[in-house]
């Protein structure tokens, strides 16, 4: 079996990657088929190369497009949003032209203006929905551009045949135009609110290795492509690079952040025997490795794919939606068919052509077009004003059934640094390691050095020596001090007593990390760091509690510090020493939670949840995969979501049962089933023409703070 991935322009709906789907899957040689609208892309599964060709050529056919892989589907979707308000402000124009010489003027001048007008209203700027929905009938895919073009296509054809005479009746020229309007209107609310969330392929770029350093036989190196390393190839990594592939080390001894990976961001000692992981930066010293995958097969790599299945995974509800959506389409047409014979048998041609026009026009999907688009736009101006960015509109319905919370550690409960919690040295001796510390770049040496560059002048920088993940030594005229883990000092010969672990287990359950100072093999006192929490982190764990929705943490940090982080936000579930494939495997099976987090190896699984929230101070791919994004990094950003969403959905709601109310009662009046009762086509388009302002003015109640 084979994967294909492939990006795919003009869909224009739900209906669109349906169809691709649903004709794409009898191709022979594809077994599988996943097409996502909202990130413009599609997986297949081949069991054949062949079907490379066939799938391409029927998704041209179907009227949309194939992407090269060296084009960016966010500029492509750019223009096409571009192209897409241009055709809607000339329609809206046309459309109103139309209206005022139908309202204000008469005669064969004035209608034959409205015909123009109409017929390049409908024709040049509906012409998108007429070429998909030729293309669609075609291949027997109906979707909503079939039921727009006929719907505006019998309004010009019924107002021609009026305009030579042969029907004596109102021309429908500028209603037929201005449906076509409507529909752009819902169209462009739609895809402008879907631009915001970026393509994922063009987040993955930001954390390629550009180059790698790669050791030829006589000992020299070359600089190559990091997709070219193969097996048993040796790489040489310095301090600032990133790792480019998985394997083993062979020399050296370095630091390691390994944040991109674990989310652990404490650097860790990596020396020879050592395996080491590809997205690995070194903080400090220099590495030789021998890669054990190809860099392509890297778990990196593997993140990176992991994150193109979320992005097309389906959930069940868009699943119901599009097969709803598709029935709704075919059940119009059939009923306007049947309408038209019936009114042909019992009145002639005449009253069929207004009866079946008018259905048409009257179930043009505008206001259900309308309902969610226009009220999630003004969800998203409302939640950019409390700076929250919504990238994926349908995580607003969503969140409102979430039941967990589920939050990463680092980065996201807790800051991306640690601060000091307890100490138990001198003035003395405490100012003196903190200008010792200044020397380093080290994330524990940040969270005790001085800061003032004056302070440390009589500091002999050439007298102090670093030790790799374990501490730094410092030789002065008389003494020698040391700073740094319990085994480097016990290495040294400095004994701890007591009295400091004593000190150390009080302090152990909110600070984990402990920094040793000694002064010629005398330990003066130690340092306890802590992980400090987000202020807002307090708040928001209780505000959910309130809600009745649970909290619970998944971290690739040690167990210690997850837990000490647990304690202090009174949380009772929570897991730690987690790879991201792990962290993946424990979202699937909570679909209704959403999860916060900051880092790459956050990413699948912000992509995959059924609700996410990313921290605008995270990583980029974080950031491109998750549904919300936290401009400020303020958590309480997640509990005004939450309060956003309800009051959203209820709009949303209220707006499709007026939808649905408006189709159950004017589709009978337009087919003529209430006796005495009869819906023009003319009546049918302004009837649609109410509907649609109904939704728009629902939905504005929205741009107020809730």
């Amino acid at each position: 079996m084979q994967e294909l991935h492939l990006k795919i322009g003009k869909m224009t709906c739900t209906n669109c990657s349906n169809a691709i789907e649903r004709i794409c899957s009898k191709i022979q040689g594809v077994e599988k088929v996943s097409v996502s609208y909202l990130n413009a892309s599609g997986i297949f599964l081949l069991s054949s190369k062949e079907a490379r060709a066939k799938i391409q050529q029927k998704i041209k056919d179907l009227g949309y497009e194939v992407l090269q892989n060296d084009e960016d589907i966010y500029e492509f979707k750019l223009k096409e949003l571009q192209k897409l308000k241009f055709n809607l402000i000339l329609s809206v124009i046309i459309s109103a032209l139309a209206m005022l010489l139908m309202m204000s003027f008469h005669g064969i001048l004035s209608e034959l203006l409205q015909m123009i007008l109409g017929l390049f209203g409908v024709f040049y700027c509906g012409r998108g929905f007429f070429v998909h929905a030729f293309k669609g009938l075609k291949n027997l895919a109906l979707d909503m551009n079939t039921l727009v073009s006929l719907g505006s296509l019998s309004a010009v054809i019924y107002s021609f045949l009026a305009f030579l005479g042969i029907f004596e009746t109102h021309l429908y020229f500028a209603e037929a135009s201005m449906i076509i309007s409507f529909v752009l209107l819902g169209k462009f609310l739609e895809e402008n609110a879907k631009f915001k969330a970026n393509s994922t392929q063009k987040g993955l770029e930001n954390f390629e290795v550009k180059t790698a350093r790669l050791v030829q036989k006589d000992g020299s190196f070359t600089l190559v492509n990091p997709s070219f390393l193969q097996v048993n190839d040796e790489v040489l990594v310095k301090e600032g690079e990133s790792i480019s592939v998985d394997g083993v080390v062979l020399e050296g001894k370095a630091e390691v952040d390994m944040s991109v990976i674990s989310g652990e961001f404490m650097p860790l000692l990596k020396q020879k025997g050592d395996s080491v992981e590809a997205g690995g930066l070194v903080v400090s010293g220099l590495l030789r490795i021998r890669a054990s995958k190809k860099a392509m097969d890297s778990n990196l790599e593997h993140i990176k794919n992991l994150i193109f299945q979320a992005s097309n995974a389906k959930m069940p509800i868009t699943l119901l939606v599009d097969k709803l959506s598709a029935y709704f389409v075919g059940t119009i047409l059939i009923l306007a068919l049947i309408t038209f014979i019936a009114w042909w048998f019992i009145a002639g041609l005449n009253e069929a052509f207004l009866h079946s026009s008018a259905l048409l026009l009257v179930s043009c999907p505008c206001a259900l077009g309308l309902a969610t688009p226009i009220a999630l736009v003004l969800a998203i101006h409302n939640a950019s004003k409390h700076h929250i960015l919504i990238k994926n509109p349908s995580a607003i319905e969503l969140l409102r059934k979430i039941k967990e919370g589920i939050f990463d550690k680092t980065g996201t409960l807790s800051e991306e640094k640690l601060s000091i919690y307890a100490h138990n040295l001198s003035k003395e001796n405490f100012e003196l390691l903190s200008k010792l510390e200044y020397f380093s770049t080290h994330p524990i040496a940040n969270a005790i050095k001085s800061n003032d560059e004056a302070q440390v002048t009589h500091i002999n920088k050439d007298k102090l020596e670093f030790f790799t993940a374990r501490g730094l030594l410092y030789t002065d005229e008389k003494d020698v001090f040391l700073a740094g883990n319990e085994t480097f000092l016990k290495e040294k010969g400095v004994m701890i007593s007591q009295e400091q672990h004593n000190f150390v287990l009080e302090n152990a359950k909110f600070a984990p990390i402990v920094v040793y100072f000694a002064k010629n093999k005398t330990c003066l006192g130690c340092v306890c760091l802590q992980n400090e929490l987000r202020k807002e982190a307090y708040t928001l764990i209780a505000s959910l509690k309130a809600l009745g929705i649970k909290s619970l943490i998944l971290s690739g940090d040690n167990e210690k510090s997850v837990k000490s982080v647990a304690q202090k936000l009174d949380i009772k579930e929570y897991y730690a020493n987690l790879k991201p494939e792990d962290k993946l495997e424990f979202i699937k099976k909570r679909r209704d939670a959403f999860f916060v987090g900051d880092g790459v190896n956050d990413a699948a699984s912000l992509r995959l949840a059924t609700v996410s929230f990313a921290l605008n101070a995270g990583s980029n791919l974080a950031k491109e995969n998750g549904d919300f994004i936290l401009i400020k990094d303020d958590l309480i950003g997640i509990d005004y979501a939450l309060k956003l969403s309800k009051k959203t959905f209820s709009i949303i709601r209220l707006n499709l049962f007026w939808a649905c109310i408006y189709n159950a009662l004017c589709i009978p009046l337009a087919a003529g089933l209430v006796p005495g009762i009869s819906l023009s086509p003319h009546i049918a388009a302004l009837a649609m023409c109410f509907s649609s302002l109904c939704v728009v003015m629902n939905s504005l109640r929205l741009k107020k703070d809730i």
